[in-house]
């Protein structure tokens, strides 16, 4: 099997499956409880806590919420911070776990500020961000890295622009396809006002997240009942998952030198080859909507999007299926929409482009041998899928 849609899920790794085995055989008892195991399982949750920050570089200005996900993360901040009516501004090109949580306050008179004009090649325009103390917003979503794309907002470019054009907007950024593939510089945590994880996009286990977030910021909890979590997140916690969790994360970023390098590597091949089928085969016309550059601060290296009108993505997305190669379509949360990608309409690309478009995202476990093999298959379903096209059209 070749998986390439590690921006969906990943696998867990050995080392994290480990932990996971071992907690969820010892760590059975409600960390709640006050007796010595529940005590023991608490403890359990501090020490993962406690790795995490070290990990992460997180300052003691900033508190770990444990969430069931990257979802749950970004609608706790969201909603937490700026219901009902704290003004929020978003560039329109964020996951649906940001975007839609930000049209349920404008369905309760937030009116927030969408900044889609603004952007650039994926990418927030800095130079309008006095926009933002324009329309007095307060709270500015975005993410790390685009999810479809691979695009970046640099946290740090951002922190220093509003600090420069809108002193008065505090940054939030969904994080999850950032970890272990971006280095955080420690200093930029004091101008994030929060920052969503998710387990599953770093080779840990499905089911569990987290929040960082500025403790001088008051967050309105959403889930409600048994107070854990200083009230701000309700619900027994999950001392496997968050172990399990706590370790991804130490992998991922005492790794990230030798995977940013791996993941150049593959999007370097997977690139070249793609423009090489263009050169070979007339009707193949690549567009990437992906930036093709080596810039970490602008671009992701384990995120190639493009499109080839005019054969559908999801027929050629079956074809390779049949190959035993798995590829994305773009955000795995509305892949069963048969509405374009609102994030490819959103760059500009028409409906029929969207449509026409994968997304292939890389892990640590992926070759060259992959994306040779990949580049291969393309090849033949897009020559197979294009004369089916073309004798349809004629018929007509």
């Amino acid at each position: 099997m070749i998986y390439l849609d590690n921006a969906a899920t990943t696998r867990i790794t050995p080392k994290v499956m480990d932990v996971l085995k071992d907690s969820m055989d010892s760590d059975f008892a409600n960390p709640g409880a006050i007796y010595s195991i529940g005590l023991d399982a608490r403890k359990k949750i501090e020490r993962a806590r406690d790795n995490i920050s070290i990990s992460l570089n997180l300052p003691p200005t900033h508190k770990i919420i444990f969430t069931s996900g990257g979802t749950e993360s970004n609608n706790l901040f969201i909603k937490g911070r700026c219901f009902p009516d704290k003004k929020i501004a978003y560039l329109g090109l964020e996951h649906p776990s940001v975007r839609e949580p930000i049209e349920y306050l404008r369905s309760l008179g937030n009116d927030p500020f969408s900044m889609l004009e603004f952007q650039f090649e994926g990418r927030l325009d800095l130079s309008k961000i006095s926009t933002l103390a324009d329309n007095r917003s307060r709270l500015l979503c975005l993410s790390h890295v685009n999810n479809e794309l691979g695009t970046v907002n640099d946290p740090s470019l951002i922190i220093n622009a509003l600090c420069e054009g809108s002193p008065e907007t505090r940054l939030f950024m969904d994080g999850v396809q950032a970890v272990g593939i971006l280095k955080i510089p420690s200093q930029v945590w004091s101008g994030l006002a929060g920052y969503s994880i998710s387990a599953h996009k770093i080779h840990g286990p499905k089911g569990i997240g987290l929040l960082v977030y500025d403790s001088k910021l008051s967050i309105t909890p959403i889930i409600h009942g048994g107070q854990q979590q200083e009230g701000v997140r309700s619900g027994t916690l999950p001392v496997p998952l968050i172990c399990a969790m706590a370790k991804a994360i130490e992998l991922a970023t005492e790794r990230i030198d030798e995977m940013q390098e791996h993941y150049e590597f593959l999007n370097s091949r997977l690139v070249q080859g793609l423009n090489e089928l263009s050169d070979k085969i007339p009707e193949l016309n690549i567009r990437f909507n992906s930036l093709v550059i080596d810039d970490y601060k602008k671009q992701s290296p384990s995120i190639v999007n493009f499109s080839f009108y005019p054969v559908e993505g999801e027929v050629l997305l079956h074809h390779l299926e049949e190959k035993n190669i798995y590829v994305g379509l773009g955000s795995a949360c509305s892949a069963s929409s048969k509405k374009p990608s609102k994030i490819l309409i959103g760059i500009g690309l028409s409906e029929e482009n969207a449509r026409c478009s994968l997304r292939i995202s890389f892990s640590g476990n992926n070759t060259i041998e992959d994306v040779d093999i990949f580049l291969e298959e393309f090849s033949k379903a897009y020559r197979k899928l294009y004369l089916t096209f073309s004798k349809n059209n004629n018929a007509k």
